[in-house]
């Protein structure tokens, strides 16, 4: 499967759309490099991963602009789908006009000031309680509704007996990938910004405890995204350690070089910056395509992951080799051993006259088709709607609950999406969001 991993793009609302914006030719020089490389490589991304500062301030416009901009460029040349897009916040994304109030600094500081052995307990209790909860997830609103388009939300864990199971609470994000082998590449995308201000600095940055709690399972191989380092983290230790055990693959973004650290059991990445500030010293923006296979040889699996890391350099983008001055980046590394579950075997009459038995049918070809409505395509179709069309649909097709009233607007479309596919409509719900977006209206 073939990624492209970008971060710090930093769309500012003052320069996007306008015709002296500073970045327009090298986010040209992008996209044109993408499609060279997608040439390159002989395949299109399978998917584009975001590691943080999508916006610059965590304004709305900032997040509109940068949704047409996938939407109707990045994916195109990428040859990938919208959907297909997975997203974590970066201390840009913060909307810096919230946390500039008293409540929010108040907060800030009483969590910042806790010794590090203490914080996961204490960051534990600000979760489970609503109105603390809000403190620290209110900021990245304007985040969280660009999030959504992609399923990529986050809540805190509010104690809340009747919400919806359809929109767990949970300060992460996550996305199952099917490999080559049919084993699953689980993507983990963790908040560094449950604090964030103009201060922010190293070893002060917070994580949630949830990070350093992912499990063993097998045919499952981890892939980590965080938009800060790990020397950025006050609470790092348990993170870091559950990370470098369990994710052979471990994405950053925020510090715009030393790109890559190749490891004994894991690979870190960081994406370098797509738009670094111009004051700053040695700027070179970049990014970077990622290849993640799984090689059997003799019932050994192995992981292999191939990566381009791509700078700009006065007028073009280049690769960075490696060490071995090699322009593809090559590492491999061993996995448990798995293999996928057999599918049941039909069962077959013999002929009059035979034994009667069990026999294999035979397998054959499925006449390609296009694809069915999945979850990942009706919510981005179902989020081009006004949010009163939204609720118009919803109830229509029944799928409104009492206790929505306690989720935020954004929340309450996912939870609708995934009822509908649990009830079987979600075809149905794609036809009816297609007609709206074409100006019909419900029958």
């Amino acid at each position: 499967m073939l990624f492209i991993h970008l971060s710090d793009i930093h769309f500012r609302k003052t320069e996007v759309g306008q015709p002296d914006d500073p970045n327009k030719a090298l986010r040209s020089d992008i996209v044109e490099d993408v499609k060279r490389m997608r040439m390159d490589i002989g395949k299109p991304a399978d998917g584009i991963w975001l590691t943080g500062d999508v916006a610059f301030a965590g304004q709305a416009e900032e997040y509109d602009f940068a949704y047409r901009w996938l939407e109707e460029t990045l994916c195109p040349a990428a040859g990938c789908r919208i959907e297909n897009v997975f997203v974590i916040p970066g201390n840009h994304d913060v909307d810096r006009k919230i946390e500039a109030g008293p409540a929010q600094v108040i907060a800030r500081q009483a969590l910042r000031n806790k010794p590090a052995d203490q914080l996961d307990v204490e960051i534990g209790r600000w979760m489970r309680d609503k109105l603390s909860a809000n403190l620290i997830f209110g900021p990245i609103d304007n985040y969280n509704r660009f999030a959504a388009k992609f399923l990529c939300p986050l809540r805190a864990y509010v104690d809340g007996a009747g919400e919806p199971s359809e929109a767990p609470a949970r300060p992460y994000a996550t996305r199952d990938l099917t490999l080559d082998d049919g084993s699953t590449l689980r993507l983990w995308g963790f908040n560094t910004v449950l604090v964030s201000d103009a201060s922010d600095a190293e070893n002060t940055m917070l994580v949630d405890p949830a990070a350093a709690q992912i499990e063993h399972e097998d045919g499952v191989c981890h892939v980590v995204m965080a938009h800060h380092p790990f020397n950025w983290i006050k609470n790092k230790r348990a993170f870091e350690d559950r990370c470098n055990l369990m994710a052979k693959i471990q994405l950053f973004g925020h510090e715009h070089t030393r790109r890559v650290e190749e490891a004994r059991r894991h690979l870190r990445i960081r994406a370098g910056a797509m738009h670094p500030e111009k004051d700053q010293p040695d700027w070179k923006p970049g990014y970077n395509w990622i290849d993640v296979s799984v090689a059997t040889s003799s019932g050994k699996r192995r992981l292999k992951v191939r990566l381009w890391v791509r700078q700009y350099e006065v007028d073009s983008f280049l690769a960075v080799p490696d060490p071995d001055h090699n322009p593809v980046w090559e590492n491999s590394y061993d996995l448990p051993p798995w293999s996928a579950p057999e599918a049941p075997a039909a069962a077959v009459e013999a002929p009059a006259g035979e034994h009667k038995e069990t026999r294999r049918e035979p397998q054959i070809m499925p006449i390609s088709a296009p694809p069915p409505p999945s979850i990942r395509t009706v919510t981005i179709k179902l989020f081009k709607l006004k949010e009163h069309e939204q609720r118009r649909l919803i109830s229509h097709m029944k799928l409104d609950r009492p206790g929505d009233r306690d989720l935020k607007d954004y929340e309450i479309a996912i939870a609708a999406v995934k009822r509908s596919q649990e009830q079987g409509t979600l075809a149905e719900m794609d036809r009816l969001i297609e007609g709206m977006l074409a100006g019909g209206t419900l029958a």
